[in-house]
């Protein structure tokens, strides 16, 4: 006896879930094969600020200036310094969400069908809000003015051709970051450099110069505004960490069959260099060395990935809406650790 259609069409469906995993699918939303400020900031370097929406920490800028040489008898001196100054830092807020009517296709079919077609809609929210944020992270808001974009790496780690610390105000604040300026407060700048060329008398000579003149040692023990372990982390863009691993092949006497026996390898003094497609389209090639123990993702507690139910939208009684929120900023309390180098 011969199968009818609807068994026909019920083992082709069994056939075609023994090849392809039920629910799956390929995801090209993005255009970038990485998002590593989501990955190595927004889940790895997430600090969570209790009691208050403004996040504060302290600096003291200067000694007091009140040693000397003294001689018998002489008057005591009395100077009154005030050294302290204080940072300031706002969480800032992102939304994203998607909608789904419940009369659509994909309802009208039964669980698995409804399980897909949500993910597929989750998977899509998700990833508007990851790409978001991943430019975010790397960027600033375009002025002061701007009080609802989070603060990124262009705000905090400031570019210069002058070698030096000399990362300044970035462009748009006049007054400073986190409130405090480098044209008051010369030492609150992260270090810079400009190279030509990606090579070890350049570009590797200034990173080296760079790491010896931003680990800072207090001679004196106390409690310090730090965000996380010590950690350092090394970002550039595609053209500089591939003449990078062509530097370290050539380096190398016994690269044995292998092409690209370096590509992903290169490190600067034991840190990995991370490639980063989102600076790709920066035309400056930055190589970024970052200290996280002194930069962190700061979260108002209960807010990094905050997940609502689905919701009736309003007048549509059949329209459900999901919504993500998350209130952040990044937060760095040491600028003159961080280091910006660019061509």
């Amino acid at each position: 006896m011969g199968l009818n259609y609807s068994q026909v069409a019920d083992l082709v469906l069994e056939t075609q879930e023994k090849l392809i995993k039920r629910g799956a699918f390929v995801d090209m939303q993005t255009d970038l094969t990485d998002h590593v400020a989501v990955r190595e900031m927004w889940k790895n370097r997430v600090k969570k600020f209790e009691g208050g929406n403004d996040w504060r920490f302290d600096i003291q800028m200067d000694h007091n200036h009140s040693a000397r040489t003294v001689g018998l008898y002489e008057t005591d001196g009395s100077n009154v310094t005030d050294t302290m100054k204080k940072g300031s830092v706002s969480p800032r807020h992102v939304n994203a969400h998607y909608i789904y009517d419940l009369r659509e296709p994909d309802f009208q079919r039964g669980g698995l069908a409804v399980t897909s077609y949500v993910m597929s809609l989750y998977t899509g929210m998700m990833i508007s809000f990851y790409e978001f944020v991943e430019q975010i992270l790397w960027g600033k808001p375009v002025d002061s003015s701007d009080e609802k974009t989070p603060y990124g790496m262009d705000y905090w780690v400031t570019a210069n051709a002058t070698e030096g610390f000399n990362g300044g105000n970035p462009s748009g604040f006049t007054d400073g970051r986190a409130g405090i300026s480098t044209g008051d407060y010369p030492r609150y700048a992260n270090w810079t450099a400009q190279y030509a060329e990606v090579t070890k008398t350049d570009l590797i000579r200034k990173m080296r110069r760079a790491h010896r003149k931003t680990k800072f040692r207090s001679p004196v023990s106390h409690a310090t505004p730090d965000l996380g372990s010590m950690k350092n982390g090394i970002y550039t863009n595609d053209t500089v960490i591939g003449i990078m691993e062509e530097v370290l092949e050539a380096n190398n006497m016994s690269l044995g069959n292998d092409l690209a026996s370096k590509d992903g390898k290169s490190c600067f003094k034991s840190t990995p260099i991370t490639y980063v497609p989102f600076l790709d389209d920066d035309s400056t090639d930055p190589v970024l060395l970052n200290d996280w123990k002194w930069l962190a993702i700061g979260v108002m507690a209960g807010w990094q990935n905050n997940l609502s139910k689905p919701e009736t939208v309003s007048g549509k009684h059949l329209v459900k809406r999901v919504d993500l929120d998350a209130s952040f900023n990044m937060v760095c309390t040491d600028p003159r650790r961080q280091t910006r180098i660019s061509k």
